[in-house]
């Protein structure tokens, strides 16, 4: 398009434009087109990234939380093991029901939980 234009332009040293004032709405239409499909993907990547943190916020919030919550349960147990003379919390769970075999053992298990629960919590902290 323009080949008569363009050798003019050339023909008469650029006393005549290069491209036609279509040509160049055309042009700037589309570099503005660009421009704003840039804004908008940029937009969704801020969002994205925003709402990103906020969950990490709000899962470190959490895992904080939890990490209280078994500090303090487990400061109670040991409390409790101090007491009663023994050493860890599946030792308290065995000297603390005098019950059957498997109340002992649903005991001992929760114990367990505790425990690791804890060391989880813990881990999070720090990781």
């Amino acid at each position: 398009m323009g080949m008569i234009r363009k050798t003019v332009s050339i023909g008469t040293l650029g006393l005549v434009d290069f491209r036609s004032k279509k040509e160049l709405l055309n042009r700037a239409e589309s570099e503005r087109d660009d421009a704003l499909a840039a804004a908008d993907k940029a937009e969704k990547s801020r969002e994205r990234h925003r709402d990103r943190a906020e969950r990490a916020e709000r899962t470190a919030e959490k895992a904080q939380l939890e990490a209280r919550s078994a500090e303090k349960r487990s400061r109670r147990e040991r409390r409790r093991a101090r007491r009663s003379g023994v050493s860890s919390l599946t030792d308290l769970a065995d000297a603390g029901v005098t019950g059957g075999r498997r109340a002992r053992r649903k005991v001992r298990k929760a114990a367990t939980r505790a425990e690791r629960t804890v060391a989880a919590a813990g881990d999070r902290l720090v990781g």
